[in-house]
């Protein structure tokens, strides 16, 4: 009975952070660390968590997997690689961003497509969904949605077609590679999946739900996107070429390949993926000239840092209190022992909650989730986590508020003048994140099959 009241406690906190995030989401971090800080409270007020000499390596312990730099024993409840992977992509990715690099490759694909609807449409979003599979969808939807308003502004054609496309584009690309979004590093990292894992068993599923975004968004837009469309039409009026700089942009480029490089043979060196992102975010480091250093270090994303960190915390009190086994037993009442219809099940139901709350949070109760079930009912890990991540990714397109590349996308567009309503996102977005969880799910049964 003592349990079950801890467990109620500890799961209502959890509940009140996640109500607080959606209405108070600049305050996200403080409100995660309040909430772990209340939990703990719970938790060691009830006996259920002792405080003894053990207890920061039990809350804090790094023991990285195939790594000779294990702090403590054991493994506590932060995922320091996780930390340290997002940590290095993201100064990896602020500093091409800094260098130009996004804007150089979206506006030559804009005018290798001279301006042409369909043409235009088709380049953007694959650019948008390949470079979300490897670089942070936040920087991507920043730079491609100040690129996209600058070039409807110089053919005529309507930017939102484009705009929301682009964002549905950057959570399936993000979901394709370990890299791609954090709900996957968060993922892979804890259940110790590799990069080349994800390439081979979440990519297509990602793929399939590219298939049909492109699809319905151009069904959808026709009009908009059919051949005469556009007004004013001509490679002079298409957004100029910035200069780079590349005795400065080479270096940038060949320090990202690397680290992903270093991912991709993770399994045969004694880095963990942690460590390896850290490796890329010093080379970021040592890349970017003195004097921008500071500003570099300055104006990157910590607040996500420092909310991951506690949300970490605050998911270790849901295992504590009890609530993932509880959570866990249900799934298999429905699931059953079969695999597949537990990872569709997973897909859907992290994809439509997702759809609603931040999938960052989800990603840290999933990955604990999907290694409680996988040890119970002997599942391949793999099996549910691929199909979670591509359920956290793209569920994320439902509503303006469901991914971090949906707020950054539409805030720089309503900054730059076009305002997309929540009725005219949720009445284009939202049915196509329906179809392409769909179209992901189809995929991933043929290939069980």
């Amino acid at each position: 009975m003592v349990l079950l009241a801890v467990t109620l406690a500890v799961l209502g906190v959890f509940i009140a952070a996640y109500v607080l995030f959606a209405l108070r989401e600049r305050f996200r971090l403080y409100i995660a660390a309040g909430a772990a800080l209340v939990s703990f409270a719970i938790l060691v007020g009830t006996g259920t968590f002792v405080l003894s000499s053990g207890t920061p390596c039990a809350l804090f312990g790094y023991v990285p997997s195939g790594s000779p730099w294990s702090v403590c024993g054991e493994a506590g409840y932060v995922q320091w690689d996780a930390l340290g992977l997002l940590f290095g992509l993201l100064m990896l990715s602020a500093l091409l961003h800094r260098q130009g690099f996004f804007k150089y490759v979206a506006v030559r694909l804009t005018r290798a497509s001279s301006g042409k609807p369909l043409p235009l449409f088709l380049a953007l979003s694959l650019l948008t969904f390949g470079l979300s599979a490897f670089l942070n969808s936040i920087s991507v939807m920043v730079v491609m949605a100040t690129i996209t308003i600058e070039i409807s502004r110089a053919t005529g054609l309507s930017p939102i077609p484009f705009l929301l496309a682009e964002i549905s584009a950057s959570n399936a690309g993000g979901a394709a590679t370990f890299v791609g979004d954090p709900p996957n590093v968060i993922l892979g990292t804890y259940l110790g999946l590799g990069f080349n894992d994800f390439l081979l068993y979440a990519a297509p599923l990602a793929l399939g739900a590219m298939v049909a975004i492109l699809i319905l968004f151009w069904w959808m837009n026709r009009k908009h996107l059919a051949p005469g469309s556009t007004g004013a039409v001509g490679s002079a009026k298409l957004p100029e070429l910035p200069r780079l700089d590349m005795t400065a942009l080479v270096p940038a480029v060949a320090a990202f390949v690397a680290t992903l490089v270093l991912l991709a043979v993770n399994a045969s060196i004694p880095l963990s993926v942690g460590e390896i992102g850290l490796l890329g975010g010093a080379l970021a480091l040592v890349l970017t000239p003195a004097i921008e250093r500071r500003s570099l270090l300055v104006g990157l994303d910590w607040e996500i840092l420092g909310f991951i960190f506690f949300l970490f915390l605050v998911v270790g009190t849901l295992r504590l209190g009890g609530f993932l086994d509880l959570f866990a037993r249900g799934l298999e009442q429905v699931g059953g022992s079969n695999a597949l219809l537990t990872s569709s099940l997973l897909l859907w139901t992290l994809g439509l909650i997702s759809s609603v709350v931040d999938n960052v949070p989800l990603a840290a109760v999933a990955a604990p989730l999907i290694a409680t079930m996988s040890s119970k009912q002997g599942f391949p890990v793999g099996s549910l986590a691929y199909a979670s991540a591509v359920g956290l990714d793209v569920g994320g397109n439902g509503t303006p508020i469901g991914a971090s590349a949906n707020v950054a996308g539409l805030s720089v567009a309503r900054r730059l003048g076009v305002a997309i309503t929540w009725k005219e996102y949720l009445r284009q977005a939202f049915p196509v994140m329906i179809v392409s969880l769909a179209a992901a799910n189809l995929v991933l049964i043929a290939m069980v099959h």
